[in-house]
């Protein structure tokens, strides 16, 4: 064999042995990140929530969007 293909495999080798020591580590990162965006969009909907209930159908009425006016009130 020759010396770069040595070295290729070796890095190969490297690089897969670190990607498995590593993949807990992997792991983790995105399950945080996913809960952090579950998070993100629970604190979204319990904010509309609140604000739905507050303030009801006016709150929605008063932009004038163009299929507004076809629905009957």
């Amino acid at each position: 064999m020759h010396r770069s293909q040595v070295a290729g495999l070796l890095m190969i080798i490297l690089g897969a042995a670190i990607l498995v020591l590593l993949a807990g580590f992997v792991l983790s990162i995105i399950m945080f990140i996913l809960q952090l965006l579950a998070v993100v969009v629970g604190v979204i909907l319990v904010l509309g929530g609140v604000a739905l209930l507050l303030f009801g159908k006016r709150f929605w009425r008063r932009g004038t969007w163009g299929w507004t006016r076809l629905v009957d009130y």
